[in-house]
């Protein structure tokens, strides 16, 4: 079995193509990746998702993806996302994801400023929504489709993922030359995500950044070895890459995709996760879970305060979690924190969603709504804010859940190599980012 120090090692030089060689290698037979949580869910192992990269990056060499080229990718959360994705690092190009709430004319100011070369698309539903914008990719050379069913006839620029996946057979010696060739300031990914005005901000992380972020999160909610997560949309968010993508590969976690919303409650109940990073609504969704558990309860598990009164408790419980409308004052019995439940009570409510082993629940995107992080501190889970989403790894601050005070201030992200945002139109994106 293997214990913290097989996993923990120098970070300097470290980039994430040398981290998933150490993951294939030492952790082989380890499960990386699994679609879904039900008893269809397929799941891959470390050394066949290596595999999976290596192919598909042999196959963005015969497209023409060179070093320095953006690719453009729009896929919901599922493992050819995490392939298309480091693939594309390992042939050194950069992967640019885009969230997946894009207006076209956002879509276009995408594609515009990515000078994109390859676009990755998922089916039919994405095609619907980039076809438009096509056109303001004069660079593009190619537009790979998971879905070939979805692909227009007669169009020369479209070709199958199957198809580029097996363009050409194996090659060890090339693929090892590859991940070597890849160093820690590099540019890993540049992620589009909606600003507050005008067209989507993008953001340009490094090996270097996302590295340090894992060691932030690792000195502040530690996590056992091998830490299980769940992965939900949005995919292009900041937050997502770096706590949701890039820190599992570091720790050689197993990662549990969950691409349709409806089932997370399911699938949290199936992985039991470790570590969760969800935005707002969705922790919206796992209070109101909590309050409907709570309701549940014998009264022997309920706090004296609250068998005292357990009807009004139930009566407020389904809406307490609701943040107010526009104009509305908050409900005058949110204005302080709740009293926090007895300790079996609260872990009888974790168990009952499946967050009972969570060491580190994370929330980004916005601020939660007033109520629900002192609801879920009363519980037991306190959710740690991620501040900062337009800063380079999304982690710029964080406060824990129900301590407001954090929002001034927050707590220091530690190591800080050089942070680089990019602005609205960010220059650090225009062109080739490094030689």
């Amino acid at each position: 079995m293997a214990t913290a120090e097989h996993v923990s090692e120098p970070v300097e030089g470290l980039t994430i193509p040398r981290l998933l060689r150490r993951n294939a290698r030492r952790f082989g037979d380890r499960p990386a990746l699994t679609t879904g949580p039900g008893p269809e869910a397929g799941t891959l192992l470390w050394s066949q998702l290596r595999a999976e990269v290596a192919a598909l990056a042999r196959g963005f060499g015969v497209l023409g993806l060179q070093r320095g080229d953006r690719m453009l990718i729009a896929m919901s959360e599922r493992a050819e996302h995490w392939i298309t994705d480091l693939a594309a690092v390992h042939a050194g190009a950069l992967p640019c994801s885009a969230d997946d709430t894009l207006s076209t004319g956002q879509l276009r100011a995408v594609a515009r400023h990515s000078a994109a070369t390859v676009l990755v698309l998922e089916g039919e539903e994405q095609l619907r929504r980039w076809r438009p914008a096509l056109d303001d990719l004069p660079d593009l050379r190619a537009v790979v489709l998971l879905d070939w069913n979805a692909a227009p006839p007669g169009d020369p620029r479209f070709v199958g993922y199957t198809a580029v996946r097996g363009a050409l057979p194996p090659d060890d010696a090339g693929f090892e030359a590859l991940t070597d060739a890849v160093t820690p300031d590099q540019p890993l990914a540049l992620v589009y995500a909606p600003g507050t005005t005008g067209d989507p901000e993008g953001v340009l992380l490094s090996h270097r950044d996302v590295i340090h972020e894992s060691l932030l999160q690792d000195r502040r909610l530690p996590v056992p070895d091998h830490p299980r997560s769940l992965a939900c949309p949005p995919a292009g968010h900041v937050a997502q890459r770096a706590l949701g993508t890039y820190l599992p590969i570091r720790h050689a976690g197993h990662v549990t995709l969950c691409p349709e919303p409806d089932r997370l409650l399911p699938a949290l109940l199936a992985v039991r996760p470790h570590a969760f990073l969800g935005t707002p609504r969705i922790w919206e969704e796992i209070a109101a879970a909590l309050r409907a558990k709570l309701t549940e309860l014998p009264e022997e598990e309920l706090p004296e305060e609250r068998t005292a009164a357990p009807p009004r408790a139930r009566t407020t419980a389904p809406g307490a979690h609701r943040p107010p409308s526009e104009g509305e004052d908050a409900p005058a019995d949110l204005a302080g924190t709740p009293e926090r439940l007895d300790a079996r009570a609260a872990g009888l409510l974790r168990e009952a969603v499946g967050l009972d082993d969570c060491h580190r629940a994370l929330s980004g995107g916005a601020p939660l709504p007033a109520g629900v992080p002192e609801f879920l501190v009363s519980a037991g889970l306190p959710v740690h804010e991620v501040r900062g989403l337009g800063r380079p790894t999304g982690a710029a601050t964080t406060g824990t859940s129900g301590d407001r005070s954090a929002e001034t201030g927050g707590v220091p992200p530690g190591p800080d190599p050089h942070r680089r945002a990019t602005e609205k139109q960010p220059t650090a994106a225009l062109g080739p980012t490094y030689p």
